[in-house]
Order: structure tokens, then sequence, then C-alpha cells
């Protein structure tokens, strides 16, 4: 197989991974499977027929595929025992790097559970993004459920970089790019700083959520009422917990916060990347000041504003120049302080990762044998804590990911609280719209 080219995010993503494990990972709550071999046998049979294994990099420049052939003995499905935790095992995979000579860069477990079966997978986030991971999970899934589905054409891989996917694309010219970025830049020197505790910040714990069955629907219609997106109402509420539970420094010269979003790049790209397997990330961000802070619709029409403008600027787009110019500063970072560079340079308290499945190939099969899916993202060098909502059906599930150092177990699970209140307190009253009570 050829080799390909490794783009921004990718450079990015290694260099971080080289430090502390830049993992990701995604799950599926089915209908009952008895026999864990046949799971693993449908793993085998999707990364065959997907044409996936292992990966190998090139100076760090190039990388390719290469299919196992028959070695999926050396690499097989971990089945979690009676009591296993999936929540316990995401933490401990999340923190555990990709380093055995020859590993594929996927990690595929089952468990059986009194609530269904967990198929999930955790993975080298620099190889893939999340709709790249769906596909292969929609593999997986079929040949154990709907084997008839099933695709025998091996996926495509990118032969352009990001500058020649999404460089000549978007409504912004270069000298608007540099002068938004600027704008950008001066904009989060008031932005207010995570505490950092070096290296002990790294690892992270995971914890999942369940939002109250039919959540999206009642998020929509509130949406809709106030000519914004679920997404806006999303962000404003991942806004609120980090301004009252992330540790930040205090100073009077930085007294907004600042949140990121995770935006996928493919419907932006010249070409059609549907099926092709690779990583095209771009970001944007909000800030919000104290006042707007303590005012919930205040903050939900500013976050809208802020990411319509973002929208019509293509500022997701324009995040690869941002790439760039990281890039090319980290070359003169050592590893040691590089979280600190981008602590400096793009301080954000927290991200939001948000997914909506209903027009995916999930929606045929839920909720009868597919009943939820959980996305979960890494924190990676620029966030303390990312919020990952995946909509099927009716159902939304939230995965936390926070470091661990700077927030404990029952700060965590204070957050996500704090998060899924605010939202029930939204959705409670659709004819209402968005309401301004705030939970305790």
């Amino acid at each position: 197989m050829p080799d390909h080219g490794l783009n921004l995010f990718q450079r990015l993503a290694r260099r971080w991974d080289t430090i502390h494990p830049y993992n990701a990972a995604q799950a599926m709550r089915v209908a009952p499977i008895a026999d864990p071999d046949r799971a693993g046998q449908a793993w085998a049979e999707a990364l065959r027929a997907l044409g996936l294994g292992r990966v190998y990099v090139a100076d760090d420049l190039k990388f390719r595929h290469e299919a196992l052939n028959g070695e999926f003995v050396r690499y097989p499905l971990a089945v979690l025992g009676d009591g296993a935790c999936v929540a316990g095992h995401l933490t401990r995979e999340l923190n555990r790097p990709f380093d055995q000579e020859d590993e594929p860069p996927f990690r595929p477990f089952v468990l059986n559970g009194n609530d269904g079966t967990y198929l999930g997978v955790v993975y080298q986030h620099w190889i893939a993004d999340s709709v790249s991971i769906r596909a292969v999970l929609r593999e997986w899934f079929v040949r154990l459920f709907d084997p008839g589905a099933a695709r025998e054409m091996p996926v495509k891989h990118p032969q352009s970089g990001y500058w020649k996917l999404f460089g000549n694309r978007g409504n912004w010219r270069v000298d608007a790019t540099v002068l938004a970025n600027f704008r950008s830049h001066m904009r989060h020197r008031r932005v207010r700083k995570v505490v950092s505790r070096g290296p002990q910040d790294y690892p992270v714990r995971v914890s999942l959520h369940a939002l109250s069955q039919g959540m999206p629907d009642r998020l929509r219609d509130v949406a809709r009422a106030q000519e914004m997106k679920v997404h806006d109402i999303l962000l404003a509420a991942v806004a609120e917990a980090c301004d009252r539970h992330v540790p930040v420094q205090v100073r009077t010269n930085r007294p907004d916060i600042s949140i990121g979003s995770v935006v996928d790049l493919r419907r932006h790209a010249a070409g059609d990347l549907n099926d092709t397997f690779g990583l095209f990330l771009g970001f944007t961000q909000v800030v919000c000041r104290p006042q707007i802070l303590r005012d919930w619709q205040r903050l939900v029409r500013s976050v809208a504003s802020q990411n319509r403008v973002n929208k019509e600027s293509g500022l997701a787009q324009v995040s690869m120049f941002w790439m760039a110019a990281a890039m090319a500063a980290n070359r003169f970072v050592p590893d040691k302080n590089l979280y600190k560079f981008y602590r400096k340079e793009l301080p954000m308290a927290g991200g939001l990762s948000n997914v909506n499945m209903n027009d995916t190939w999930a929606r045929r099969y839920h909720p009868d044998i597919l009943q939820d899916y959980w996305r979960v993202s890494p924190t990676g060098p620029m966030v303390p804590v990312v919020f990952s909502t995946t909509t099927l059906g009716s159902r939304m599930t939230l995965a936390l990911t926070c470091r661990d150092a700077l927030m404990g177990a029952d700060e965590s699970e204070r957050i996500a609280q704090c998060m899924t209140r605010r939202l029930e307190s939204v959705a409670k009253d659709v004819q209402a719209g968005i309401t301004s009570s705030v939970p305790a």
C-alpha cells in the first residue's frame, strides 16, 4: 500500500503522543451476544475487509496502513470479565500507550453485562477521526447482526494534505485570515489560564453518562424556537460548567473563559471524503465574559452569535493556519514545555465534541439492536476537560474526559451533573423556550 502524508493535525497529535497517549475511544451498547469468540471473529473480518491493520510511519512525514493477514491471534479482542466497568477500562486504556512493536492502533473490547453487550475500541487518535472509527464499528456491528449489509471494499486513504483539501475553501482571504488570527490572539490575552501541575496533569479519567429519554428532541425544539442550534445550547452548558468547576488562575486581567469545539472538516473539503479513512478535524472557540456567564439567557445567545460568526467566516477551516503556526513553533519548544506552550497561546477551560448519529447507519438499528453509543475524546495538551455528546434516536449520551490531577472523581461527577442539570432545566418546558433558571 502506498505511503500517505501526515496532515497538520496528525503531526501535532503525534507530537503529543510522544509525551502522553493521545488515545480516543468509541463504544456501543447492543443486544446481548453470547459468544465473545464470534465478536472477535467479526472484528477481524471487519478490519480485513476495510484493509486496515497496523500502521507504519516513515520519517514522521509519511505513513502507510498494512493488513494483518492472519495475525489477529496476536492481537485478540479483550473480553472484560464479570463486574468489569466500561468507564474504568476506558480510563486505563486512554492512559496506556501503543508502544508494542508492530501493534495495530486499535484495541477492541467486549463486555457482556446485565443491560446488554458493550462493543468498543480504543484507538490512537492521530490515525482517524470519529467518522472513520464509526465506519469501522459499523462493519463490526453488521457482521454480527446484519451480515448482508457488510462491505468487502477497502476504505480510501487521503491523497492530499490539509492545504490542498481545505486551503481554497471557505469565505475568507489571506489578509482576513491574518487579521482574524490576530484578533483571536488578542482576545485570548484576557482568557483565564488553567492551573498547571506539569506532567502530573497528563493522566485522564473517563466517566459515562446517559441523559434522560427524549432529551435531543426537547433541546431541538427549544433551539428552533430561539433560532439557534442544539450545539449552541450544549456549548453554553459546557462554558457554565467549566466556569464553576475547572481550576484556573485568578487574575484581574484575565477574567474571561474560552471553550473550544471540535469541527468535522469533511464537508468543507475540495473533494468527497465520505469514504476516506483519516483525520480531518479543525476547531473553533467561543469566549465568554463573567457577567454573561452569570446570566443563562445572555450566555446562550452570546454563544449562538459567536458560532454564527465562526461559521460565516470559515473559522474551522482557518484553524489549520493556527495549527501550521503551532507546528513551526513546536520545533523550538522542549517536550516537557509543550503543555505550557498551548496553555499560554490558546488557553481554553474545556472542549465540546458533539455528534448527531441520526443521519448515519446507526439510526436504522436503534433501538431494537443498537441501544446506546458513546464517543470518548482525549484532552490532549489544549484542554483539561472534554465533553463528548452523542445523539442516537431520542437518546443522548455524555462521555466526560478529565485530567485526573486537576479534577478528582468527585469533582468530575460534579461537573458532569452541572451540565446535565442545566440541560434538564432547559428542556423541561419546551413551550416556554430557554429557561433562565439556574441549577443548584
